[in-house]
C-alpha cells in the first residue's frame, strides 16, 4: 500500500523549499527596484561637448541646388496627377496639382538662361488643355489627349530639363552686399 500522508509531506517540503528559493534568489533585484539612486545631474550637465559649426552655402546663390529641389518636387507632383486622373478625383484638386507644378516651373525659369526658359514654357503648354478642359464633366473631357499630354510632359522634362543635361545653362546669382551704415 502506497502512504498518501508520506506524499503529502513530502509535496509540501518542496513546495516550501520552492517558493524559499525563489524568494532568497529575487531579493537583490527587489532591494534595487526599490531603492532611490542618487542624481547624477551636476556631473553631466558639466560634460557638454562643443560642436564646430559647418558652413553652407546659401540656398539662394545655388541655382542647380535649387533647380534640383524643384524638378523633384515637379516629378512628385506629376505622380499625384496621375492618382487624381485615376481616381477621378475632383476638379479642384487637379487645379492644385497643376498650380503646384506650374508654380515650381515659374520657379526654375528664374534660375536659367533664355533658351531653357522656352522649354520650361513649352513644359507649361502640355498643361494648357488639361488645365482648361477642367471645367467639363469626366464624360465630355478628352481624357486619351489629356493622357498623352502628360506623357509628352514627362519625356519631355526627363529628356531636355533634367539638372544633369542643362549644367551651364544656370543664371550665375550674384550675393547681394550689405549696405554699410556711417
Amino acid at each position: 500500500m502506497v502512504n498518501f500522508n508520506a506524499h503529502k509531506k513530502m509535496v509540501f517540503v518542496i513546495a516550501g523549499l520552492l517558493v524559499l528559493s525563489l524568494s532568497l534568489s529575487s531579493c537583490d533585484t527587489l532591494r534595487q527596484k526599490f531603492t532611490r539612486k542618487k542624481k547624477q545631474g551636476e556631473e553631466d550637465q558639466a560634460m557638454v561637448p562643443v560642436l564646430e559649426p559647418e558652413e553652407y552655402p546659401a540656398p539662394q546663390l545655388n541655382p542647380e541646388l535649387n533647380y534640383k529641389e524643384n524638378y523633384d518636387l515637379i516629378k512628385a507632383w506629376y505622380t499625384d496627377m496621375w492618382t487624381a486622373i485615376d481616381d477621378r478625383s475632383t476638379a479642384k484638386y487637379i487645379h492644385y496639382i497643376i498650380t503646384q507644378v506650374t508654380n515650381h516651373i515659374d520657379q526654375m525659369k528664374l534660375l536659367v538662361d533664355a533658351p531653357t526658359q522656352a522649354n520650361l514654357a513649352k513644359l507649361e503648354g502640355f498643361l494648357n488643355y488639361y488645365m482648361s478642359s477642367l471645367d467639363d464633366s469626366w464624360q465630355v473631357r478628352n481624357v486619351s489627349r489629356i493622357r498623352s499630354d502628360l506623357i509628352e510632359f514627362d519625356r519631355f522634362l526627363r529628356d531636355h530639363l533634367r539638372a544633369d543635361r542643362i549644367k551651364g545653362h544656370f543664371v550665375r546669382v550674384i550675393p547681394a552686399k550689405a549696405e554699410s551704415n556711417p
